[in-house]
């Protein structure tokens, strides 16, 4: 098996961890490595397109990640990024979660289960942000020493 491994925003030791990982599975080789730095808000990654090239020309036949949300953050893309590496034949791992496998049915529900949950924390994050700055400039404006 052909594997290629993706990292978005590498941390200390995240590809040592890979590299171990694809090491434990039997006729598994690394046939590429690939790294981004950008948001995973956006599909315009360098690294990502390395990634999906080698897919449709057929280099690869595994993609192992960390984590699932390294490919995306959101549930869209993540699903959209999932149909066509799965309709190229390229199975997708999460090395921190091997229960995230595209390789069975079950396996590609639960990645697009916990992405959605994923988004949806996040979405919540963001709100609660907003209500602590508008709160915070409410204050702000409220305040017997503001001009």
């Amino acid at each position: 098996m052909r594997v290629a491994l993706y990292q978005r925003s590498p941390v200390l030791g995240e590809s040592d961890f890979l590299q171990s990982y694809v090491a434990s599975q039997p006729d598994w080789r690394i046939a590429l490595r690939s790294s981004d730095d950008g948001s995973g808000a956006t599909l315009k990654r360098p690294g990502l397109q390395r990634v999906l090239a080698a897919a449709r020309s057929g280099d690869i036949d595994v993609l192992v990640v960390k984590h699932m949300y390294n490919l995306s953050r959101t549930t869209r893309h993540l699903a959209d990024l999932l149909d066509e590496l799965t309709s190229l034949g390229v199975r997708v791992v999460s090395a921190a979660d091997p229960g995230l496998d595209t390789g069975s049915p079950f396996g590609l529900f639960l990645v697009r289960v916990v992405s959605a949950v994923a988004e949806i924390e996040y979405a919540g994050a963001l709100a609660d942000r907003r209500d602590r700055l508008r709160h915070k400039q409410e204050s702000a404006d409220e305040s017997p020493l503001a001009g």
